[in-house]
């Protein structure tokens, strides 16, 4: 037998295999289910959490500054630039002062969890890991 041969009875073999097993598709039941149970935990989770917030002033690099502090710049940004509307460093700084305020905000945000029952916090992690689980198989199935 040739070599031609071999290969076109190699190839023949090759494609009816090919032609008995479908090309598997993405079941879009595992998105589905996944989506919800991700939803569903981490709505739980949500229901579980307590967000509290200050405005206590900002620390940076062990200096404590007060709301006084952090609001002066953009007290004297406000005023230079109603002094002379055409400066481009009294915008800065007023933008600087504005984003100290935010940053300092944010910084002084404070997430507690509630108090739950060990089941409440295995079925919480268990409904989020599957949630994720399922949505991999979806998106990451080798085909």
């Amino acid at each position: 037998m040739s070599e031609k041969d071999e290969r076109s009875t190699i190839e023949k073999i090759v494609d009816d295999v090919k032609k008995k097993t479908p090309e598997k598709e993405r079941d879009p039941l595992y998105f589905v289910v996944g989506a919800l149970l991700l939803i569903i935990g981490l709505f739980i989770l949500s229901r579980k959490v307590s967000v509290t917030s200050g405005f206590f002033g900002l620390s940076l690099w062990g200096f404590n500054m007060g709301f006084g502090l952090i609001i002066l710049p953009l007290i004297f940004g406000i005023i230079w630039m109603c002094y002379n509307p055409k400066s481009l460093w009294a915008k800065i700084l007023s933008a600087i002062g504005g984003i100290l305020i935010v940053v300092s905000i944010i910084l002084n945000t404070g997430i507690h969890l509630q108090f739950m029952t060990l089941f409440d916090y295995i079925m919480i992690i268990g409904l989020i890991a599957a949630g994720i689980g399922l949505l991999f198989r979806y998106y990451f199935k080798r085909k």
